[in-house]
C-alpha cells in the first residue's frame, strides 16, 4: 500500500461546508461521498425541518395527501453533518468564514446552493390572503385556504402555477391565473411545447 503524501493527506482532510439543504445541497454532499471524499462535510440550511424535496409542495403535500417530502438519505452514515434552523447571514472569503445566527463556521471549500427566491409584488407584504409557496411551512399555510375553496387568484403561469392551479382546481376553488407573457411558461419552454398547456388550462376550468 502506497502512503499518502502530506499534500493528499490534506486534500482528505478539507472540510467542505454547503449552505443550502435543498436538492442541490443534499445532492453534493452524497455525491462527495459516493466519490470517496473523506473529510468534514458540513450542510447548513435556514428551515428547521430535514432536508426535503420542493415538487411535491405544490401538489401532494398541499392536498395532505403526503405529510412531507424529506430526502430518503441517511446523513449519519455518511457522516454528514445537517446544522438545520441556521440562517446564514454573511460570507467572509478573506478568511473562509461564514457568519451565521448561531456563530462562525470556517470552511476550506463552500458550496453555495441556496436556490431561488420567489419574486414578491409591491406592497403585498403582510397582506392577508397573499401567500408565497416556496417551504413546507408554506404548504401548511395554504391547506386550510384550499380545503375552505376559497376563489384563487394565481400568479404566475410556471411549473409552480400549474401545480398550484391543478392542486386548488382538485380541492374545488375557483382559480384564475395571471401571467405577464403572452403564453404559460414562456420563460422555460418554447412555443411549440407550451401550447397545449393553454387547453389544459381551459379544460381544467381555470
Amino acid at each position: 500500500m502506497s502512503e499518502q503524501t502530506p499534500h493528499e493527506d490534506t486534500a482528505r482532510r478539507r472540510r467542505v461546508v454547503v449552505v443550502g439543504a435543498g436538492m442541490a445541497g443534499v445532492q453534493t454532499a452524497v455525491a462527495l461521498r459516493e466519490q470517496g471524499f473523506k473529510g468534514p462535510v458540513t450542510v447548513i440550511g435556514a428551515e428547521p425541518h430535514q432536508p426535503y424535496d420542493r415538487p411535491p409542495l405544490s401538489k401532494a403535500v398541499l392536498l395532505g395527501t403526503a405529510e412531507g417530502s424529506a430526502f430518503d438519505v441517511d446523513f449519519e452514515s455518511l457522516g454528514v453533518e445537517l446544522r438545520l434552523g441556521c440562517e446564514v447571514r454573511a460570507l467572509r472569503p478573506a478568511v473562509r468564514e461564514l457568519d451565521t445566527e448561531h456563530g462562525v463556521v470556517p470552511y476550506d471549500v463552500l458550496v453555495l446552493a441556496t436556490g431561488a427566491e420567489p419574486v414578491t409584488l409591491p406592497g403585498v407584504e403582510g397582506v392577508p390572503g397573499v401567500h408565497l409557496l416556496r417551504t413546507l411551512d408554506d404548504a401548511a399555510r395554504l391547506r386550510p385556504v384550499l380545503a375552505r375553496q376559497h376563489d384563487v387568484v394565481v400568479v404566475g403561469a410556471g411549473w409552480i402555477g400549474a401545480e398550484f392551479a391543478t392542486a386548488a382546481r382538485e380541492a374545488g376553488c375557483a382559480v384564475t391565473v395571471v401571467e405577464a407573457a403572452g403564453r404559460p411558461l414562456a420563460g422555460a419552454q418554447p412555443a411549440e411545447v407550451t401550447a397545449p398547456i393553454t387547453g389544459w388550462y381551459a379544460d381544467a376550468g381555470v
